[in-house]
């Protein structure tokens, strides 16, 4: 269900209850920008990727969010409720306003796919930071200012008005301050935030696909202004958020290495539909409309993908376990908590919100400092003679690689490095970083987590998505094998659904204008 201004409140209490209802809540959003690929380094640490995020990411906005409710009827017949919304979110009024950015590439994106901008602009629900919005409730001279400063018609400002305002406490703010932050919120219009609150306070597990990006906006937007600093901001994900899991984590384990080639949302909500995985029944409602691939990247579509592939995946663990009771409550899918997938890493495979980030054994990372001419092909060319893992350039005159030492120590290593070039000052990492050895703490090796590279095909593998290209015969009969109940009513499409069913019949697909979309 699409949900705006219109219709929110109407909505509202059913929305509270389904999150009530749920086991747990799949989840996931659109924005206005992101950190490109280019600006992440394969050998950051979860406290200097997160640098990256807080410097780029703050300052743009999530105008869509999803939410997907999910409720095991019967686990022994795997048979499962589930219920989608769609939110368009912007901020209401001068007073409650985001400054935010935006990226073209992103907006172009969001415009290949369909998304309707003006239902952000014009319908989009308003939404308050809670933080924020409380000082404001009880400082209320904070947006008294902001009002009475502005410029009037005859071009003076109320500064007069703004004075005799603030000379003294009113009796609305002092009843203010002497209520709790759940009163004042009560007796407020908060909108969408409202949503976001009571999820929160439900403490249900919170399902999403490489959740970093959505739970930082979260966090900014409905909580409070993400801090500077990884750990304060790890602290406050667990103290608000302390059951996410990521579906991109869980199917980059060993569990799926033979089964899940390529992790990007849309290639494992196919793989997920082929007999490897049990088959399992979601009742929907009669107006649900995120059974077929139109609405992709839709966040309403993308959070039913997510709930339909946590489904499925804890299905499969709990048949090879023997567990019949909800597979939510598996003891596997514990050890997924607060485990969110790492992006575009050498060697991390996720970062832990819960507990220490450890790194693993960096012995084998090496920075090559090299003149300005030396470019990244020269580098790979140069050091792939001692099988080269893994590159990236960190400034002009500086790379980091990581070379495997299966067959050298790191002082031979070091050794035949620097006696073939005498152009290149090679550094250990440790040393580089002024890292104290002896108190560096090593990532302990989980055979559940440290999959073999060998036994799985790149993400980054060109994928053709089928159903780009397929008939409206063959798109129903895809729609179905996810046996959802009932199905989605084709007699009600619009004009516009039936030329586009018509466009995927001729084979005319939507523009891909990231290079990374398969990763994602």
């Amino acid at each position: 269900m699409d949900v705006n201004r219109d219709n929110f409140y109407d909505v509202l209490p059913e929305i509270l209850k389904d999150i009530n209802d749920a086991d747990y809540v799949a989840m996931d959003g659109e924005f206005t920008g992101i950190l490109p690929f280019d600006k992440m380094n394969y050998f950051d640490t979860p406290t200097e990727r997160y640098k990256r995020h807080y410097d780029c990411d703050r300052h743009y906005l999530m105008i869509q969010v999803g939410l997907a409710m999910v409720r095991c009827l019967n686990p022994e017949e795997n048979r499962y409720s589930l219920k989608a919304y769609n939110f368009y979110l912007f901020p209401e009024n001068e007073s409650d306003a985001f400054d935010f950015r935006s990226k073209s590439s992103s907006l172009q994106f969001l415009a290949a796919n369909r998304f309707d901008f003006a239902q952000v602009f014009l319908k989009g629900i308003p939404f308050v930071c809670k933080t924020t919005y409380l000082e404001k409730l009880r400082n209320p001279q904070l947006s008294l200012s902001r009002r009475n400063n502005r410029q009037i018609p005859n071009g003076n400002t109320n500064e007069k008005k703004h004075e005799a305002t603030t000379t003294t406490n009113s009796p609305k703010q002092s009843e203010g301050n002497n209520l709790s932050d759940a009163e004042l919120l009560s007796k407020s219009m908060t909108g969408f935030s409202e949503v976001i609150w009571k999820l929160q306070e439900s403490g249900k597990p919170v399902i999403g696909h490489n959740l970093h990006m959505d739970i930082l906006h979260i966090i900014n937007q409905f909580f409070t202004p993400i801090p500077s600093n990884y750990e304060d901001y790890k602290s406050i994900i667990k103290s608000l958020f302390p059951k996410l899991i990521d579906t991109k984590t869980i199917a980059s384990t060993s569990i799926f290495q033979n089964i899940i080639s390529n992790t990007a949302l849309n290639a494992i909500y196919k793989t997920i539909r082929e007999p490897s995985f049990p088959a399992c029944r979601f009742e929907t409602p009669s107006d649900f409309r995120y059974a077929s691939s139109e609405h992709e990247h839709t966040a309403g579509y993308d959070a039913t993908c997510t709930a339909v592939i946590m489904t499925k995946m804890m299905t499969y663990i709990a048949e090879q376990t023997k567990f019949t009771d909800n597979p939510i409550e598996h003891v596997i899918i514990s050890k997924f908590l607060g485990k969110l997938f790492y992006m575009r890493s050498f060697d991390l495979k996720y970062s832990d919100i819960l507990n220490d980030d450890d790194l693993p054994d960096r012995s084998c990372v090496f920075y090559i400092t090299h003149p300005d001419t030396c470019t990244t092909a020269n580098i790979r060319e140069f050091f792939s003679q001692w099988n080269l893992l893994s590159y990236d350039r960190v400034d002009l005159t500086t790379h980091v690689i990581g070379i495997s030492l299966k067959k050298d120590t790191v002082d031979t290593m070091l050794t035949k490095m620097r006696t073939n070039d005498k152009n290149f000052t090679i550094t250990p990492y440790a040393e580089y970083n002024r890292l104290d050895v002896s108190a560096i703490k090593i990532k302990e090796p989980d055979h559940l987590f440290d999959v073999d590279p060998a036994n799985r095909k790149s993400n980054k593998r060109p994928y053709i998505d089928k159903d780009a290209v397929a008939t409206t015969t063959q798109e129903v009969t895809i729609s179905s094998k996810m046996e959802f109940s009932p199905s989605v009513d084709s007699k009600g499409s619009t004009l516009q659904q039936l030329i586009e069913q018509k466009e995927k019949a001729r084979g005319i697909k939507r523009p891909k204008l990231f290079d990374y979309d398969d990763e994602w």
